[in-house]
């Protein structure tokens, strides 16, 4: 346990350091250290400095709930930035609930939730996936392949795609899920030569990605032919893949090529912090940033 002053305002980080998601959630922790260090370096929030308290959810649902815990029980945090996955989220939520913790909530999601003690950042599939897959159809792609891991968020956009292809000439023609930290896809992708969809729609999350574009690489799958769309990875995810990205599309909220001048600047201060090298500014590491560099009135409890 930390040691801060009665001036210190203590804030939860909850992310995956380790496990399949640490590849995602890694650099969402290094944007919140960023915003924190420049709101203390401001003069902190209403005179008080931020403490940040890091820990690691390990990419498992009952230790998100056990680190939810910690932080809040023990370390006696405000707030907490944190958790990817809609299982970590759901899995959580009543811990925050109970204490009346804002927990803030960085990803996209499958929406049908409400809670009062969660900050939605992210994107509903009416704001991503729908215009994804608009913009495929777009295309003349007509035959799609659905592929993602198994769990909340990919399960409920396969519904939403299902009902949106219902009303239009456009079919799913084949679907698989998979366990998080999957790397066998080798059925999946021999289905997928065989049944020759117009477009893969995936929603695979974490380091499964890696092994997912390696082996449709490794199998032929041409992105001018079939088409990957991904609405679960970012660039991170995509330095990793490398080459067997090549031509595949993702569909985000943000990407650090985005040429405005406040992201110009947040790019630059990344880079200056963490070096030219670091991993890619992703999309969640921006709202990240911008969560706790503009929740600062929510950040303190009610009198």
């Amino acid at each position: 346990m930390t040691t801060v002053s009665k001036d210190t305002i203590r804030v939860g980080i909850l992310h995956s350091l380790t496990g399949t998601m640490a590849l995602s959630e890694r650099p969402l922790v290094d944007a919140a250290l960023m915003a924190i260090e420049e709101i203390n370096a401001a003069g902190g929030l209403f005179g008080c400095a931020i403490a940040p308290e890091i820990r690691d959810g390990a990419s498992d649902a009952d230790r998100f709930v056990e680190m939810t815990q910690q932080l809040i029980e023990v370390e006696r945090v405000e707030t907490i930035f944190g958790c990817w996955t809609s299982l970590s989220r759901k899995a959580v939520i009543p811990i925050v609930e109970k204490h009346n913790i804002l927990l803030w909530y960085p990803v996209q999601y499958e929406g049908l939730e409400e809670s009062s003690c969660v900050f939605y950042t992210g994107l509903c599939p009416n704001q991503q996936v729908q215009p994804a897959l608009n913009w495929l159809m777009g295309q003349g792609r007509r035959r799609f392949y659905f592929v993602g891991s198994d769990y909340v968020f990919p399960r409920i956009v396969y519904k939403i795609i299902r009902g949106q292809l219902d009303n239009s000439q456009a079919a799913i023609v084949g679907v698989d899920f998979f366990p998080l930290g999957a790397s066998d896809f080798s059925a999946t992708v021999a289905n997928i030569n065989r049944v020759q969809p117009d477009a893969i729609f995936n929603t695979l999350n974490g380091d499964s990605n890696l092994a997912f574009y390696a082996q449709c690489a490794a199998a032929g799958i041409d992105a001018e032919q079939m088409p990957i769309m991904a609405v679960s990875i970012s660039e991170v995810e995509l330095q990793r893949i490398g080459v067997a990205a090549t031509g595949h599309y993702a569909c985000w909220r943000y990407f650090q090529s985005l040429d405005l001048p406040s992201n110009q600047r947040f790019v630059a201060k990344f880079k200056q912090r963490y070096g030219a090298i670091a991993l890619p500014v992703t999309r969640l590491k921006r709202p990240t940033h911008r969560c706790i560099s503009g929740g600062g009135p929510q950040l303190l409890p009610e009198p």
